[in-house]
């Protein structure tokens, strides 16, 4: 293995091309197990519209962290020795990100474990990912030395992220609450860094992609917060009884969620999306930015689970309980159903329409819920979305 070596971007051989996540990609996203549990946890203890203005203002910078580094390793070939130690510097950077998730809002006399803590995680991350591309940018026998369009492509992702890096630092030397207006404005330039980036070459760098292939993995991340919700009630059968059945409905709804994502997956999306056109790229674009929604919707899906779980036994659910499992179920079908009309096999329209309904529905089931029991409401959305999902199987998509 070449230390010097510069990375190599995945060449795309042939139609039938396809590659895997390595194992270092599936340890890295191990880490954002935490991160996941740590704003599930932050949402659980504030079942309030500020809790869910909250959680969803800090799953934006967890899940864009994660997105950078998972699409700098779909680019490039990551073998070598430099990448290994950055990316595992990254997830340690990560770890430091998810230990200050709980307290990312509190005031800056909070510190290092505090907004100050947070920002500067956000600092050091943005930073290992402008020194990648930068590595990659840099002339001798790597691919973009060679490729004048991956050349202005690697250029563009450095200033970028160096110019969010830089904003994530000002902040801490900004009073509160004005430093969450950098914060919002470090997000704004290094989400639209990627697309401004590929837009700005004629004919941008098509790569082999497994791209579609991470975001499943980080869907059943995110998916495994109401496995753990469901194995927790289980433990409380003995002193609730109908804790075991709400447990039950609870992983009905997830395994139907998973079935609904899993069903119409596209594993040559981003492929099509860099070898076809710019609308394809914009398509591509909206595939991968829309799994934000689809990742926060499972989250808030799996606290509501856990809470309906926790109160199994009482006669009426807690204020906006309800709310957070049907709302996150409703968000993640709508988001779902989103990506999956941009990809080349398109929903029957059909399909589309019951998923709307499901959505609503669930809505609906959740504005009322404080006239129901935990295992009314879990049974009730439980059943809807088991209907959804036979007609998944009924609008199965035929392989292309």
């Amino acid at each position: 293995m070449n230390i010097g070596r510069s990375p190599t971007l995945r060449y795309l051989a042939g139609s039938t091309e396809a590659t895997h996540a390595s194992w270092l990609e599936l340890f890295f996203d191990l880490v954002f197990v935490a991160a996941v549990s740590e704003l599930a946890r932050l949402l659980h203890e504030d079942l309030t519209l500020h809790g869910l203005l909250v959680f969803c203002a800090l799953f934006v910078p967890v899940w864009w962290v994660w997105m950078s580094f998972a699409y700098y390793a779909d680019l490039f070939e990551t073998e070598a020795t430099p990448f290994r130690i950055a990316l595992l510097a990254g997830m340690f950077g990560s770890l430091v990100l998810a230990s200050t998730i709980g307290v990312a809002m509190a005031p800056a006399e909070g510190g290092a474990g505090g907004a100050h803590g947070f920002a500067l995680a956000n600092a050091v991350l943005q930073a290992i990912l402008a020194g990648l591309y930068g590595y990659a940018r840099r002339a001798g026998s790597g691919s973009a030395a060679r490729n004048p369009a991956l050349h202005r492509l690697c250029g563009i992702y450095v200033a970028g992220f160096g110019c969010g890096g830089a904003l994530w630092l000002l902040s801490v030397a900004v009073p509160a609450p004005w430093h969450l207006a950098l914060w919002a404005l470090a997000l704004v330039v290094e989400i639209a860094t990627p697309f401004m980036a590929y837009l700005s070459v004629a004919s941008p760098p098509a790569h082999a992609s497994h791209l579609p292939e991470r975001l499943g993995l980080f869907t059943l991340i995110v998916l495994g917060e109401s496995v753990i919700a469901v194995a927790w009630g289980a433990r409380g059968t003995t002193s609730t009884p109908t804790a075991l059945p709400v447990a039950f409905f609870a992983f009905v709804i997830a395994a139907c969620l998973w079935w609904v994502y899993f069903e119409h997956v596209d594993h040559r999306v981003i492929i099509n999306a860099l070898t076809s056109g710019r609308s394809s790229l914009v398509r591509g674009f909206a595939y991968g930015y829309g799994h934000l929604p689809i990742f926060a919707g499972l989250a808030a899906t799996a606290v509501g689970s856990e809470v309906l779980i926790e109160h199994a036994g009482a006669d009426h659910l807690p204020a906006n309980a309800g709310l957070a499992l049907t709302g996150g179920a409703a968000v993640f079908l709508l988001a779902t159903t989103a990506a999956h009309l941009v990809i080349r096999r398109p929903l029957a329209r059909r399909l589309v329409a019951i998923r709307v309904t499901a959505a609503v529905s669930a809505v609906s089931l959740g504005l009322a819920s404080t006239a129901f029991s935990p295992l009314a409401e879990t049974a009730s959305v439980a059943g809807l979305l088991t209907l959804l999902t036979w007609a998944e199987i009924r609008h199965r998509p035929r392989e292309a």
